[in-house]
């Protein structure tokens, strides 16, 4: 998937710890590990190990390979941990962050995301597209989360309030709309809502 404006714009401004690793290397860690290999753990490393995204102050550094092992030369050493699923699909989870933060962070072998082994994203471009719209909602100023996973009574939401959905950062799991001053998400029956403060309805939407 190419990634939208918005989202390659918040990865230049990212804070990155590059390994220089080629695709040899990372194809060589998992050998290393006995680790059952899928293009898109391939993908996903390449495109993302490394990068430092936070949770408050928590940090969580995203990667499959912890470490590289070896110093002062690398020795493609580096820790990759998995485990067998007890399903056919996924059959197994590869943990994809380090950090102190309370949550398991996990990629299956089709390269969907999951959270404490409950699907999240279909991948992980997906996550960095969510993640830019929140960098984009904080940057613009004068938005509130006016609830926060909620079940909410009104049907068709997104046609009630005039939303378009944002494809880019929309698959089976989660689903982002937005206008001028709204924006939506939902994912496994609930929905957040962040409005801004020029929006004159604000009030009325607790309603819903």
């Amino acid at each position: 998937m190419e990634l939208s404006k918005r989202a390659l714009d918040f990865l230049q401004h990212s804070e990155r710890d590059l390994y220089q690793l080629t695709e040899q290397d990372i194809r060589d860690a998992f050998s290393a590990n006995d680790a059952p290999l899928f293009e898109p753990l391939i993908t996903f490393q390449l495109q993302y190990g490394g990068f430092i995204f936070y949770a408050g102050l928590e940090p969580i550094k995203f990667s499959l390979l912890q470490g590289e092992g070896g110093y002062p030369k690398r020795t493609n050493t580096s820790i990759i941990e998995f485990k067998e699923s007890d399903t056919d699909s996924p059959k197994y989870h590869f943990v994809c962050a380090m950090t102190n933060y309370q949550m398991q962070f996990t990629l299956d072998e089709q390269g969907i995301y999951y959270e404490d082994y409950q699907p999240k994203a279909s991948s992980f471009d997906k996550v960095i597209e969510e993640l830019a719209i929140w960098k984009e909602i904080e940057l613009k100023n004068g938005y509130e989360i006016v609830f926060r996973e909620y079940k909410v009574k009104t049907q068709n939401l997104d046609k009630e309030l005039n939303l378009k959905i944002i494809s880019e950062a929309s698959d089976q799991f989660t689903l982002w709309f937005q206008n001028e001053l709204i924006y939506m998400k939902q994912c496994q029956g609930l929905t957040t809502l962040i409005v801004s403060e020029k929006y004159s309805e604000k009030n009325n939407l607790k309603l819903l």
